[in-house]
């Protein structure tokens, strides 16, 4: 359990990893409306990154 639980954890962090390489790039270039859109839904996404998190530590 433990091997999946890192596993799980590890792939969380590449997909953080890869969702601000995302928006910095997405950022550089854009209007303040957009960025705004952009922060608001990149909240949303590590928000449910963190779900995810928390809901391994809790089943474990």
């Amino acid at each position: 359990m433990l091997a999946t639980a890192w596993a799980l954890v590890t792939g969380l962090a590449v997909v953080a990893v890869t969702v601000i390489a995302l928006a910095h790039l997405a950022l550089r270039g854009s209007a303040p409306a957009e960025r705004a859109c952009l922060l608001r839904a990149l909240s949303t996404v590590f928000r449910a990154l963190a779900d995810v998190v928390r809901a391994l530590r809790g089943g474990t």
